[in-house]
């Protein structure tokens, strides 16, 4: 018998089970299209508008639209940790350029044909300081560069895009500028300092050289922003970062003050275009577009847009439109004679997501995004494809959210004042109202249980300075019984119906460092019956095995760097001994399997091979707690992830919020390594089989 061969396919078996790993099954990537904008720009001739987008990541992208249809057309990352705010458009070359606001002074070129980033230099900065504002002489080819504090602007040559010339003005901070090319002047605003009024500083573009400053010596004005110019009248118009908005009026002839005038709702101002031909300014601020008729330097006319948060216009006067982007990553436009809205972006964009749901009945998974507004997008997964959306236009930051398949609600809280609970119906996917269940409240957490239909809220009383742990019934939502949890706040709760159990991971906001604490409580009625001191550890994402009646936590140990990971037996409440050590510096999730055979930690994970950082999931074995494998993942890192499971149909997923277009991962937990029993007795199985092969042999 041949016992060296025997011995080697036992082996190859044994590896080839230990090593088998879960990998994504499906990809659906949502929508693509502006998120962040902090600049547009139009070119009328060709029909294209161009969106610098910020993002929520260290990437800025440019978006190329068409104007009459606002479709999507083209994108492009212009550079990792470029957060390029401000531009300017060359349209007679089909060229933008594009300062980096931070982290350097690097200044880009882009062909607009291409859509690709075709060169960029470093231009001499003082350290620290960031880029504001982009001007461009297109018929002399040069560009100003203006950055914040202080004010400095670089001159660059654009036939040899070389830097130039530069110019250091104040201490101010700069908030704004305005280029008259026709008289070869550069307007450069600040906000108010130490107490003053805002100051413009004139450049004489030929010499480059400040001939003149102006303090606005006008009631209440501070921070110009957003500025056009009248060259033919020789007036320029600001509009303010205050609120409300004022929009101010200079007289570039004599460079004086004429005056302001104050607008009647909005804030900050993100955007400002004229038709000097029919004489007319249009200003832009957080909720509305208002119109200043010149002559008289009145407004005449706003549009309102409600819960949407807008970010940037440009104005194609020719044809009467204006072009807004808004927080619900959307591009509308506007009939400017009318002042009503006229067509808007095709697809919704779908960014800043906040809580993933999973309806396991119908097999249906629900998004919210933030979006400055609220979209909640909704997934079939037998087809895995997005088939709905709802917009709440609340405009409110929600922090938390859970589903109630049962009665056939979403649940989401927004963070204010009050303890309200805002309900989606499922049935139909409308918004089905706001319910305050407390006042003078602010919510620290939540867990749902589904089993006996009870929301477990976090409360924090302002009048009283007291959290509590309070019991509503769902779906009418009423506090039932509550219980004072001594100046702990929620770090995590896990939720056990079956045993009646609530554990709730806190922190002690007394302590002049984290101190952290694991609860038991009873959950009717609601009585606290144990609890765990976890003042040595320093916890990050925890997870609730009920099966094994464990709760796993990550530590970050400082002395190495790294996270380990610890057991809490929930029968003597006390942390066991022993830990994985993870080689990870961060941990991004958490969850467990059906049957709660596996626990997951989301990493990032170091790869000793390439010397570099990698998504990963480590695979815990319940029963044994052992790191058995690690899955790796394309991206990066991990953070940017939202979890959740479907225990009915074995699957996890995992919504990638930082890849573009926003992807939402589905994982077979069925593919997951056997446990290491199983793999004993697997072993053994092929072994007796090849012992019974070669026996024939």
């Amino acid at each position: 018998m041949n016992f060296g061969l025997l011995f080697f396919l036992s082996f190859a078996c044994f590896f080839l089970l230990i090593q088998t790993q879960f990998n994504e099954t499906n990809s659906l990537n949502l929508p693509l299209g502006i998120d962040w904008v902090t600049s547009s720009f139009l070119d009328e001739d060709a029909g294209f508008l161009y969106f610098l987008d910020q993002r929520n990541t260290d990437e800025t992208y440019l978006w190329k639209y068409d104007m009459n249809t606002l479709d999507i057309l083209n994108y492009t990352e212009i550079g990792v940790d470029c957060y390029g705010e401000y531009g300017a458009i060359d349209t007679v070359n089909k060229l933008l350029y594009v300062a980096k606001y931070y982290s350097g002074s690097q200044f880009f070129k882009i062909d607009l044909n291409t859509m690709q980033v075709v060169d960029n230099i470093t231009l001499t900065v003082p350290s620290g300081n960031h880029a504001v504002r982009v001007e461009i002489d297109v018929v002399n080819q040069k560009a100003y560069v203006g950055y914040q504090n202080p004010i400095y602007v670089v001159k660059v040559d654009l036939a040899s895009f070389t830097e130039g010339s530069n110019l250091t003005l104040s201490n101010d901070k700069m908030t704004g500028s305005v280029i008259d090319v026709d008289n070869g002047i550069l307007y450069v605003s600040t906000d108010s300092n130490s107490g003053n009024n805002a100051t413009i500083y004139k450049i004489d573009l030929s010499t480059f050289t400040q001939v003149d400053s102006l303090l606005v010596s006008l009631s209440g004005v501070a921070y110009l922003k957003c500025g056009v110019i009248d060259s033919t009248n020789q007036m320029m118009y600001f509009g303010t970062n205050q609120w409300p908005t004022k929009i101010v009026k200079i007289n570039s002839a004599d460079f004086t003050s004429v005056g302001s005038v104050t607008t009647t709702l909005g804030g900050d101002c993100y955007g400002a275009g004229i038709d000097e031909t029919n004489g007319f300014a249009y200003f832009l601020n957080s909720y509305y577009i208002y119109k200043l008729t010149l002559a008289s330097f009145t407004v005449t006319g706003s549009v309102d847009f409600d819960s949407f948060w807008l970010d940037s216009m440009v104005l194609d006067s020719s044809a009467g439109n204006a072009y807004i982007t808004s927080g619900l990553a959307q591009v509308i436009q506007v009939n400017l004679p009318s002042l009503t809205e006229g067509n808007k972006s095709n697809s919704i964009v779908y960014t800043d997501p906040e809580f993933i749901f999973i309806d396991e009945p119908n097999q249906i998974a629900y998004i919210y995004f933030e979006n400055l507004g609220g979209i909640i997008s909704k997934i079939d997964l037998q087809s895995f494809s997005l088939v709905d959306y709802l917009i709440i236009e609340l405009n409110e930051s929600m922090d938390y959210g859970e589903i109630d398949t049962t009665n056939g609600f979403i649940y989401l809280f927004p963070y204010h004042e009050d303890l309200d609970i805002i309900k989606i119906r499922l049935s139909n996917f409308t918004f089905d109202g706001i319910v305050t269940v407390a006042t003078d409240t602010s919510i620290y957490g939540t867990s749902f249980d589904s089993q006996n239909q009870v929301l477990y809220v976090e409360i924090y009383n302002d009048t009283e300075s007291e959290y509590y742990l309070a019991k509503i019934t769902c779906p009418d939502l009423q506090i039932i019984d509550s219980l004072l949890l001594d100046n702990l706040n929620v770090y995590k709760m896990h939720l056990d119906s079956s045993h009646g159990y609530l554990y709730i991971l806190l922190k002690n906001n007394s302590a002049s460092s984290s101190k952290y604490f694991i609860f038991q409580y009873q959950t009717s009625p609601l009585n606290q019956i144990g609890s765990v001191d976890l003042t040595q550890y320093y916890v990050s994402k925890s997870v609730l095995d009920k099966t094994h009646q464990f709760i796993y936590f990550g530590d970050y140990d400082y002395d190495v760097y790294y996270y380990f990971i610890y057991r809490v037996d929930l029968v003597t409440m006390q942390v066991m001994s022993g830990s994985l050590y993870t080689e990870s510096e961060d941990l991004y999730g958490s969850f467990m399997s059906p049957n709660d055979d596996w626990v997951y930690f989301v990493v990032d994970y170091y790869n000793s091979d390439t010397d570099e950082y990698e998504g990963a999931i480590l695979q815990i074995e319940a029963s044994s707690n052992q790191l058995i494998s690690n899955t790796t993942f394309d991206s990066e890192f991990l953070y940017g992830y939202l979890y959740a499971s479907d225990q009915s149909k074995n699957y996890g997923y995992l919504l990638d919020y930082y890849s573009t277009p926003v992807t939402l991962y589905q994982l077979p937990f069925g593919d997951l390594p056997p446990s290491s029993s199983q793999q004993i007795l697997f072993s053994f199985l092929i072994f007796g089989i090849m012992i019974l092969i070669l026996g024939l042999f």
